[in-house]
């Protein structure tokens, strides 16, 4: 580890290399912009969305001149997922309801289609032993039990399954009113009936009847991570790796559209522009750039990598995790910074010489990205975030014009040049 001294005069002497190798946030904007375009189509399982994105991130490999691992840069795997590509209309009474805006399905969400009432429950329907005998003895075949708090505490979701759907009660299916926020995933499996989720303010106790038409299927799908190198100056076996997710949620029904401008294209677009700037001039050590397919549903793309790793793990000195780097106001979380205390002052002490960011925060270990199964391999990794006033998140709006890419030219010479000082102290 340097000390704070010696971080000083080794910042002084790296600061003349880096004013000529400035990072690109027109390049970045680009590269969000065109990864949340709606001919990617969110980046997910629907008309090949994450297939596209692949082929997008391959080519600007190429452009960099990064050389492949092997006859090319993709690594190729597959598994099952749940999509929504066809059609999703949801009515209460004679109200149309906007999927994305006020209502979303769950992630393993089942076909679903017909006319269904539905029976409004809140917590003293749960905790009323008068009220709860009535309930049980209630037939709920062709009826959505809606959870709801207008009488009391807010019911909670676990509970609320648990004790009116896989207790035997045989509703058709379960709805969580007045949601603050609809966030939304992906799945490998099917739920056992469906789940709606609805925004506060969308119904009312007075609708009755539910009209649904809900499209969904599983399939196999073929993805790939996408990896590349730029061979080091005097450590050719010695890695540091640059990663970050580009796929993201896709779409649910026709016109519910997820961009992923924050999660993650701004994480692509960080290591695509890295990578850049280190062809220009590169390191002591080699440097990898993966691209990972899959992180939505499970980190399933950096759990195939490190089963099947390009190269050894071993070699790998240090990984950089990118994700959500999109807006930094309020600075960057570093996680496993706890594990490994050294590299994190490190990171600290140039961020305070040159004063590019609010605060880099410590986080201990989560499985939260792509970092994760690395770091359970023995890895020296770290996850950087950044943070702001973003609220966005697995959301319809988290669209290229609501990311300010604030903070990013900070970053990214925070980033770079704890990457170059890394890379230089082994000299």
């Amino acid at each position: 580890m340097l000390n704070k001294k010696n971080i000083s005069i080794l910042y002084l002497s790296l600061l003349l290399c880096t004013k000529a190798i400035a990072q690109d946030i027109a390049f970045a904007r680009k590269i969000v912009n065109d990864l949340c375009a709606p001919e990617m189509f969110g980046r997910g399982y629907v008309n090949k969305g994450q297939q596209l994105a692949a082929a997008y991130i391959k080519t600007e490999f190429g452009a960099a001149n990064v050389k492949p691992f092997k006859d090319g840069y993709e690594q190729f795997f597959g598994f099952q997922a749940i999509a929504f590509p066809y059609n999703i209309d949801i009515k209460f009474d004679d109200k149309d309801l906007v999927v994305g805006e006020d209502v979303i399905v769950s992630s393993g969400c089942p076909q679903t289609k017909g006319v269904f009432s539905v029976f409004w429950i809140d917590s003293s329907t749960i905790d009323n032993p008068q009220e709860f005998k009535e309930f049980e003895r209630t037939p709920f075949y062709k009826t959505f039990l809606v959870v709801d708090a207008i009488k009391g505490k807010k019911l909670n979701n676990a509970t609320a399954a648990q004790k009116i759907l896989d207790n035997g009660y045989k509703a058709k299916g379960l709805i969580y009113a007045n949601q603050t926020k609809l966030t939304a995933s992906v799945s490998m499996d099917w739920d056992s009936y469906p789940i709606l989720y609805i925004v506060k303010g969308a119904i009312n106790r007075y609708q009755r009847n539910l009209k649904l038409d809900i499209q969904s299927e599983a399939n196999d799908y073929g993805v790939q991570n996408i990896a590349g190198y730029i061979k080091g100056t005097q450590y050719p076996d010695s890695f540091i790796v640059i990663t970050a997710h580009y796929d993201h949620l896709g779409k649910m029904g026709n016109y519910a559209l997820f961009p992923g401008a924050n999660d993650n294209a701004s994480g692509v677009a960080m290591m695509l522009d890295l990578m850049k700037t280190i062809q220009r001039k590169p390191l002591p050590y080699s440097v990898a750039f993966i691209a990972f397919a899959a992180e939505e549903i499970g980190l399933l793309g950096s759990l195939y990598y490190t089963e099947n790793p390009l190269f050894p793990l071993q070699q790998i000195s240090m990984l950089i995790n990118l994700d959500l780097m999109g807006t930094g106001d309020k600075g960057m979380t570093v996680v496993n910074a706890t594990l490994f205390p050294e590299e994190f002052q490190d990171l600290q002490l140039i961020n305070l010489n040159g004063n590019y960011l609010p605060t880099v925060n410590p986080r201990g270990k989560a499985a939260n990205s792509d970092h994760h199964y690395f770091t359970e391999k023995g890895v020296k990794a770290f996850y950087f975030y950044l943070m702001g006033e973003y609220k966005y998140y697995h959301d319809v709006n988290d669209t290229p014009s609501a990311l300010t890419l604030s903070k990013y030219n900070e970053a990214f010479s925070l980033i770079y040049q704890f990457i170059r000082e890394y890379s230089t102290a082994k000299e």
